[in-house]
């Protein structure tokens, strides 16, 4: 989900970038109750996007998010609501190098949706 700023988009861009807005709030909902797929873009320790979905992520999407996004990493794995507003982000390939408090804002900036992350490493 690029986070360009809302005056450079056109009509048709503004409703794309709301509607995925939209999704990725629904999403977040979803992981309290079930896991969900994510992908976390970040440059350094600034989260750039985030995205979430049921089935696990093609490296072509993956891909095109990052170049727009100028993100140098990508982190993949499972999310899943723990107690309360918790979401705990099991990390594929070894912890991110933002801290918790990075994603909680990003997250709270983009879709409105209070959560407070966890991290772990993905046990496979």
């Amino acid at each position: 989900m690029a986070k360009q700023q809302d005056e450079d988009l056109t009509p048709e861009e503004l409703e794309k970038r709301e509607d995925e807005i939209e999704d990725l709030a629904l999403a977040l909902k979803q992981a309290k109750k079930k896991p969900r797929y994510f992908a976390i873009v970040a440059n350094g320790n600034e989260v750039l996007s985030l995205m979430m979905q049921k089935k696990p992520f093609r490296d072509g999407p993956l891909r095109k998010e990052r170049r727009e996004e100028g993100g140098k990493q990508i982190y993949e794995g499972v999310c899943q609501g723990s107690k309360g507003t918790t979401l705990v982000f099991k990390f594929e390939d070894g912890l991110p190098k933002f801290k918790r408090g990075r994603l909680r804002k990003f997250i709270a900036e983009t879709t409105g949706v209070m959560v407070k992350p966890e991290f772990a490493e993905l046990k496979v």
